[in-house]
């Protein structure tokens, strides 16, 4: 569904997770993003 609405709103999709999107190279952009650090994670 996220991917879905990116195509259909023509809007690269931002994700911590890129190997989920696999395959959809032709029909959207996918921005692959890292988690930030959470103090409290350590």
């Amino acid at each position: 569904m996220i991917a879905a609405i990116a195509v259909a709103a023509d809007l690269p999709l931002f994700t911590t997770n890129p190997d989920d999107f696999k395959g959809l190279d032709g029909l959207l952009t996918v921005v692959p993003v890292t988690r930030p650090r959470v103090p409290h994670e350590g």
